[in-house]
């Protein structure tokens, strides 16, 4: 069995009064591939951004490499900025929108955070940068600037961008959903390619044929809980709840 690299128990999280994540336990090995289902306001995109505190959780424990984040002080976790930034360079993420600095070159975005948070010297940053844009298809787009770019081209800027951190694991929150159908599959496959390379990766998807062929471990949420999981062929073949099977049969009513 792989190494473990995060255990999650426990994890809750409030916005206010709503509550959004209700007790997730959940554990990533190293390689893993988890795709993560569930209808608009299930936690999903909640979930990814507690795994590196971009929220911090209400309450529950999180565990990096036999590490626990954070400390409990009178039942509530306290996390120092030191720790959370060392944790999010090693936890990278992918958004639905690009976020990339449109008064930045393609390398120059890239290069930000092996600098600023790395400390790499700028033209090592730069190396690095044009490695990980060959990688995703883009090596010879390094000095354009993004509004040049269409936005499936952007969007694999943005996973080179996490890349080159040289991240433990890489969280991708509906990576796919701000494209227009026909450049879906050029970030698909590029996302494919890393889970063959052997990255471990959580990605919230709605790409359920995609889910199939990319994962190891798919992942059901629902009102804020893990309601099933399993593998690709027991959880989007042969769902045991009748919840999971109802979500499933939405993807698949309009197929000819």
């Amino acid at each position: 069995m792989s190494e473990e690299i995060l255990s999650i128990t426990g994890l809750y999280k409030s916005f206010g009064e709503l509550e959004v994540l209700k007790g997730i336990d959940l554990t990533v090995r190293q390689g893993e591939r988890i795709a993560i289902l569930g209808s608009s306001g299930s936690g999903k995109s909640t979930l990814l951004r507690c795994i590196n505190y971009m929220e911090r959780p209400t309450s529950g424990h999180m565990i990096y490499r036999g590490n626990e984040i954070g400390r409990e002080v009178r039942g509530e976790m306290n996390y120092t900025n030191a720790e959370l930034i060392r944790l999010r360079a090693k936890v990278g993420m992918v958004f639905q929108q690009f976020n990339l600095f449109p008064h930045m070159t393609v390398a120059e975005n890239v290069m930000e955070g092996p600098v600023t948070v790395l400390g790499l010297s700028k033209p090592n940053a730069r190396a690095r940068a044009e490695d990980f844009l060959d990688r995703v298809g883009l090596g010879e787009k390094s000095d354009v600037y993004p509004s040049r770019l269409s936005g499936g081209q952007q969007q694999r800027v943005a996973i080179a961008r996490a890349l080159a951190m040289q991240p433990d694991i890489l969280l991708f929150d509906e990576p796919t959903s701000a494209l227009d159908p026909e450049i879906v599959g050029e970030v698909l496959h590029v996302i494919k390619q890393l889970g063959d390379e052997g990255l471990t990766m959580l990605l919230v998807t709605h790409e359920i044929g995609f889910a199939y062929h990319f994962a190891t471990k798919v992942i059901f949420l629902h009102d804020g809980v893990i309601f099933e999981q399993g593998t690709p062929d027991e959880l989007l073949k042969n769902p045991k709840k009748t919840r999971t099977r109802e979500f499933l049969a939405r993807f698949t009513e309009f197929n000819f």
